[in-house]
């Protein structure tokens, strides 16, 4: 079987009997930077997967899924690399692609996957659920506000002597009082 994806590890259905079937995936180093390249980010440094896989009538298959992985991700606010650890568990159902009801593939459940050929990509599998835990906009613990939003003493100083500015509201309202004490007399 040649490989589709960055991270392949195809599974035969027929592997899986009446026992659970349980599987470790782990990427290589060729297989990370991929990885890396394809969600644009600096770098992955470990995935990997242990899976365990029940069969069910019909050719579905149930897997519970538990992610570790190592990212570096680039901070949003200051910029900076920074390490990312994750240690996520997830739950699947695969179904053969010709038994997908056409209601599913309207609903895009994220749970059910189709397969065809009597194979499941648990390397694919695992590349897209990293995919969903990454944090779109990541950010350091420590950088919560930008160093150009931090003022210094001197310029707390300067804002604190300024003049507040007059309240449009309370301009209006003063006018407001003053039309109707014109009004009565």
């Amino acid at each position: 079987m040649k490989a589709c994806c960055e991270f392949s590890r195809k599974v035969q259905i027929n592997q899986i009997q009446k026992k659970p079937l349980t599987i470790k995936i782990e990427a290589n180093e060729d297989e990370k930077q991929a990885l890396a390249k394809r969600f644009s980010i600096p770098e992955v440094q470990s995935l990997l997967c242990m899976y365990q896989l029940k069969y069910y009538h019909g050719r579905q298959v149930r897997a519970v899924g538990e992610m570790r992985a190592e990212v570096i991700q680039n901070c949003v606010i200051s910029l900076d690399d920074f390490l990312v650890k994750m240690n996520e568990s997830f739950e699947l159902h695969f179904i053969p692609s010709d038994k997908l009801s056409s209601e599913l593939e309207e609903i895009d459940d994220p749970d059910v996957i189709p397969y065809e050929n009597d194979v499941i990509d648990l390397g694919e599998v695992t590349a897209e659920q990293l995919a969903l835990f990454l944090d779109p906009y990541p950010h350091k613990t420590d950088a919560d506000q930008p160093n150009s939003l931090i003022l210094s003493e001197n310029e707390i100083e300067i804002v604190s002597n300024k003049e507040p500015k007059e309240n449009p509201f309370k301009v209006l309202e003063q006018l407001k009082i003053s039309n109707k004490v014109k009004k009565k007399s």
